[in-house]
């Protein structure tokens, strides 16, 4: 039997108490010992995690940050390198590049230093060309470096630099109601006195970050002055998108097995929207339904992007007794998000919002406990990846790089606004007293502080080898009811534990895997499959009194699966998780468990 915590002996004092009219069947074992809840608790309301169980990863995460811009400045090739003119020698005194536009002369320097006060044949001429081009793609501009005919006096060589500039935008393809926006973001990079493409790279990802498109730039000559180049946009569009997630990741109470259904209408209004609907129910029918609607759009030509999502949830959990307990829960988030930086290799975007949560536990349809959480919060995520890897390095690219790092750091407060709940206070009064309904927690504080931050970590010592490392945390002074709890389980860290088989106020838990082979398929149709080996572990701290000299309570275990993907199509996801600790009460570990999720697109098929 799993531990019993503080708000479970509070609930069973109820109903023994202010419910024993109603519950008279079992009222002399509520008497004696509290009914066995779920791994879920959803007598007491589920946590975040547990109710955005359907939110999958779209199939097209292995899309990666891969930019594709073509165009070349031509560059002529140069006489002076001649086996003709070998005898010939030059002492250089100084070097000026004309027509350099947005870059320091002196940054052109390391290409000619060395050269500078000394006889050098006049084939290094060409050798500094050839140099300073590379220093300038290297800072990415598409440039080249010309050396014009001219008479060499007092040691001074001249070059003419040739950099372009984009002087016009086409976008080609269907863009649907998104051209304007499209064309906005890379307005951006037309005002630039020369084309750079890490100054341009900002507003081609923001392009190809709007729901839907896939955006490739190629530069073509304009036909005007020397350098001008038109940007062709190629944009592929998805309007529609359908998916689906089938697993069986969930307790024997709430149901093994559930489906997931999405679809998400991409472009609708024209400002890089999405608008989201998506359905979850366990396969065992009246145990869980969740219902999930969200709308997201961009503002302006910088990033800017407002989102709001709306979650129903409704619970109906088998226990032992027959006893009819249900709990419902609704939570809306109102959020805005801004990209500080936006690269392939670096990016770091802040957000902040306001979740509004209220949840209800019923119990033979009379009020058991009620949670009403109005919380702010604020939110930083940061990735980098090698850069190497992003340029198509020898066997690694953007999706699997040699290593990748991604922070996420969130701060939180309960606010006491529209209509948010009570503490129970002093002795408890607001939560026990006649005709008052009693948060989840009797100790919980519905204004608490939360700090949160998790993590990933990869690295590949060859393409065929990956460790990686995915760590999570939470703080917490406070006691916090249960939408805010810090969670183990399949569905966040503990594979082959319950959802929920530990809950705390505070945690620390760490998921470690080896990889074998790559997850992308070399062929649009093609298959992978990448073995793999885990290991997770948990630990939760609680503030309730009760659990005083117990915590920390923790939790382990060990598996190896296989992952396999369909192209962009299907992805399915096999392991064996076997449990290392009791939990709690519990008499044993738990069963060696078969987890199973698949995720297929059913549209676009192609």
């Amino acid at each position: 039997m799993r531990l019993i915590r503080t708000r479970l002996h509070v609930a069973a004092s109820l109903l023994t108490g202010s419910f024993c009219i109603g519950l008279a069947p079992w009222q002399a074992a509520a008497q004696t010992t509290p009914p066995e809840f779920p791994a879920q608790n959803p007598s007491t309301g589920q946590t975040r995690e547990e109710l955005e169980r359907g939110r999958e990863e779209p199939l097209d995460q292995t899309r990666g940050p891969r930019l594709t811009v073509e165009g070349e400045v031509e560059r002529a090739p140069c006489p002076l390198a001649d086996p003709q003119y070998g005898a010939v020698s030059v002492t250089l005194s100084e070097v000026a590049f004309d027509n350099l536009t947005g870059v320091p002369a002196e940054r052109l320097r390391p290409a000619y230093a060395e050269f500078l006060g000394r006889p050098v044949p006049i084939a290094t001429v060409c050798e500094i060309r050839d140099r300073a081009a590379t220093i300038l793609r290297r800072d990415g501009y598409l440039a080249a470096v010309q050396v014009p005919a001219q008479r060499i006096e007092n040691g001074v060589v001249r070059f003419d630099v040739l950099m372009a500039r984009l002087v016009g935008i086409q976008v080609r393809g269907d863009a649907g109601r998104s051209e304007r926006t499209i064309a906005g973001y890379l307005e951006k990079i037309r005002e630039q006195p020369v084309f750079n493409i890490r100054d341009a790279e900002r507003y081609l990802l923001l392009a190809r970050d709007l729901p839907g498109f896939d955006v490739r730039l190629v530069l073509r000559p304009a036909g005007g002055a020397r350098g001008e180049v038109i940007g062709e946009v190629a944009v592929v569009r998805r309007p529609v998108e359908v998916d689906v997630n089938v697993q069986n990741f969930g307790s024997r109470d709430v149901g093994r097995f559930g489906a997931n259904a999405r679809v998400q209408f991409n472009g609708l209004t024209g400002l890089g929207d999405r608008t989201t609907i998506g359905y979850f129910a366990t396969a065992d029918f009246k145990e869980q339904h969740v219902l999930q609607a969200g709308h997201a759009f961009k503002l302006g030509r910088e990033g800017l992007g407002i989102s709001g999502d709306l979650t129903y949830a409704w619970t109906k959990p088998s226990i032992e007794g027959g006893i009819d307990l249900e709990s419902k829960t609704l939570a809306a988030s109102l959020a805005v998000s801004y990209p500080l930086i936006r690269s392939q290799s670096r990016n770091l975007f802040a957000s902040g919002g306001l979740d509004y949560v209220d949840q209800d536990v019923t119990v033979v349809g009379l009020p058991l406990t009620e949670d009403h959480l109005r919380v702010a919060f604020a939110r930083l995520d940061y990735e980098a990846i090698d850069d190497d890897s992003v340029t198509s390095g020898v066997g690694y690219n953007a999706v699997e790089p040699r290593w990748r790092v991604g922070v996420s750091a969130e701060l939180r407060q309960g606010l006491d606004i529209f209509g948010a709940s009570d503490p129970c206070g002093r002795n408890f009064a607001n939560c026990t007293g006649a005709g008052n309904v009693p948060l989840s927690r009797i100790e919980g504080d519905p204004t608490a502080f939360v700090a949160r931050l998790s993590g990933t970590a990869e690295y590949r010592p060859t393409p065929f080898w990956a460790f990686v490392l995915s760590p999570r945390a939470q703080y917490a002074p406070h006691a916090l009811l249960s939408y805010e709890e810090f969670s183990a389980g399949n569905y966040t860290v503990g594979r082959g534990y319950d959802p929920g088989s530990l809950i705390g106020d505070s945690g620390v838990g760490v998921q470690a895997e080896v990889r074998l082979g790559s997850i992308l398929p070399r062929e649009r149709d093609g298959f992978a499959f990448q073995p793999y080996a885990f290991f997770d572990a948990a630990w939760v701290w609680n503030e309730d009194a009760a659990f005083d000299g117990i915590d920390p309570q923790k939790l382990y275990s060990v598996g190896g699966g296989v992952r396999a993907a369909w192209g962009d199509r299907a992805r399915l996801d096999v392991n064996v998780a076997a449990p290392l600790k009791r939990v709690g009460l519990q008499e044993d570990r738990g069963d060696v468990r078969v987890l199973v999720s698949l995720t297929a697109r059913l549209a676009p098929w192609r």
